[in-house]
């Protein structure tokens, strides 16, 4: 399951729905161009509204950020364990496990598209290589046929 929704700004529209489910509306965030914000408000249960519409073709992202820090429920010795409290603990577990899997997804795919982008990037700098090579080739053999035709003058 996706953890996050994306959308591009068209300049006006302030209203963007995200899919997925969360467990406190401070587990839902919002960047804009990859940088967070705060700058908006629940519309409802599963839309955002900006306080601002973002920019023409900006990037926006709303992803959940489930907290971690604390179990929702904690069990004590002797105390009776309710089904609602290890469904709340399960759920907080599984959506942490589904961030986590989601970053790693992001982060290989980045890092996938910047060793081909470095791969391309040799591939080109090889050739031009091979250009600089023929370039020097074409130039000496400039210089000789000068140097003959200065020695045919003399």
């Amino acid at each position: 399951m996706a953890t996050f929704n994306t959308h591009t700004g068209d300049g006006s529209t302030v209203l963007f729905s995200f899919t997925f489910p969360y467990i406190e509306e401070s587990d839902v965030k919002a960047s804009l161009d990859d940088v967070d914000t705060t700058a908006y408000s629940f519309n409802n249960a599963t839309t955002l509204q900006f306080d601002a519409p973002p920019a023409l073709n900006a990037a926006i992202r709303i992803y959940r950020d489930t907290d971690s820090s604390d179990l929702k429920s904690a069990f004590f010795a002797g105390s009776s364990i309710r089904a609602k409290d290890l469904n709340d603990n399960f759920t907080q577990s599984l959506y942490v496990t589904q961030e986590v899997q989601d970053a790693f997804t992001v982060t290989t795919s980045t890092a996938d598209d910047a060793l081909t982008k470095a791969t391309a990037a040799e591939v080109s700098a090889g050739q031009a290589d091979v250009k600089a090579d023929a370039a020097v080739d074409t130039a000496d053999d400039a210089e000789d046929v000068a140097e003959d035709a200065a020695d045919d003058v003399k």
